[in-house]
């Protein structure tokens, strides 16, 4: 049944009308339910998603460390299944914008399709909306999806939208002729800075079936065409020395051809989906992280959170020169390899094992990504409110 109740306070407050004083933040995921809902109080920002977990993906990760690291008081109204339950999901997004009228100051929507609904969901709150657009949400190969979304974008303004990268910015501008600010997508920092390298790097490698010896390369995320790590195992691995192994960790629509593949180059371990708890191991028993992204129409990569996070957690990282990764290399001190250039990549994976370790950057944090998406509500809310005057509302 819905709402559900789950009392988490937030110690870091911003000023303006999202400082927690003595208020409470009430959210919890339920496990048995497609949306994840809370109720509130007082004004809040409520943030609806459709990505979320569990749900794996990029989007998924921002939501939940977005809404999970503000540092005010956050209504949630997310879909953390299937893609199918959308319909509904934006029903009972509505009612809840509805239910929460002239106690919301700030609506987040979580990707540019949901800025396809913010005249909706502005309408029933009597609130802003700000949209965050990360990459696929705006280049959607869909016929007809272009004008939808250049109409909704321009109507929100650059002022209310947020790219994650300077590459996605550009696409909105070009598609939508606004440009809109930039706020970079975060890592994890207090779980990923705590990983060391292994004292024992086999005996690591053998409690996750790996071989002991020889470099080990690691990629990690969903498996999907643009991640390009199909296309790595098959043109790539090949041309490195035959000590090398490169273990994949992750699931998705390539997962079958990597299993042909695999079978084929037994130098290819595929790991499936791993807990973090692993995932922190493969790290610290690894020589290397790579993101072999390649070109594919309409699916680019906005950001790359998972290279960041390797990057985090001290591991040299190679990604291919491509959309949103650019901006996430910069940022993390990754080293850039033209994308679909086999010899380009055998060239760089051979010149960086054979290099020192570099020393571990420094990342943004989510904590930092949230204050920036603090600032920008707050400022957002003071301009609706000179604009649109309203009678405080009291607490009940």
């Amino acid at each position: 049944m819905l709402p559900f109740r789950l009392i988490q306070e937030y110690s870091c407050p911003v000023v303006g009308p999202f400082t927690p004083r003595e208020r409470t933040v009430k959210k919890r995921p339920s496990a048995n339910h497609p949306f994840t809902f809370a109720r509130f109080t007082r004004d809040v920002v409520l943030f609806i998603t459709r990505k979320y977990p569990p749900a794996i993906g990029g989007m998924e990760e921002f939501s939940r460390q977005l809404i999970g690291h503000f540092p005010g008081y956050a209504d949630v109204c997310a879909l953390r299944r299937g893609q199918r339950w959308l319909p509904f999901f934006l029903l009972r997004a509505a009612w809840r914008a509805a239910s929460l009228r002239h106690r919301v100051e700030i609506i987040h929507l979580g990707d540019g399709l949901l800025a396809l609904a913010a005249p909706l969901f502005e309408l029933l709150a009597a609130a802003p909306a700000v949209v965050t657009v990360h990459g696929q949400d705006v280049t959607r190969p869909v016929p007809g999806y272009r004008s939808l979304i250049r109409a909704a974008l321009r109507t929100l303004g650059p002022g209310r939208i947020v790219a994650v990268s300077t590459y996605t910015a550009a696409e909105v501008e070009a598609r939508a002729g606004i440009r809109p600010r930039v706020i970079h997508n975060g890592v994890d920092v207090a779980r990923f800075a705590r990983i060391r390298r292994s004292p024992d790097p086999a005996a690591t490698r053998a409690r996750l079936g790996l071989p002991p010896g020889g470099p080990l390369i690691v990629t990690t995320g969903r498996l999907v065409e643009r991640k390009g790590v199909a296309w790595f195992a098959e043109h790539v691995l090949p041309l490195l020395p035959p000590d090398v192994t490169c273990a994949v960790a992750g699931d998705g629509p390539e997962a079958p051809r990597l299993r042909d593949l695999a079978r084929r180059e037994p130098r290819l371990r595929l790991l499936g989906p791993l807990p973090d708890a692993a995932i922190d191991a493969l790290y610290s028993c690894a020589d290397l992280f790579v993101a072999p992204n390649i070109p594919v129409p309409g699916r680019p990569e906005g950001f790359g959170i998972a290279p960041a996070e390797a990057a985090a957690a001290g591991l040299p990282v190679l990604v291919s020169a491509l959309e949103g990764l650019v901006d996430m290399a910069h940022i993390c001190g990754a080293r850039l390899v033209p994308p679909a250039s086999p010899a380009a990549w055998a060239e760089a994976i051979r010149d960086q094992l054979s290099a020192p370790r570099p020393p571990r950057p420094r990342v943004r944090s989510w904590a930092d990504v949230a204050a920036d998406y603090a600032r920008l509500f707050e400022a957002v809310a003071a301009e609706s409110r000179r604009e649109h005057p309203r009678a405080s509302q009291p607490a009940p």
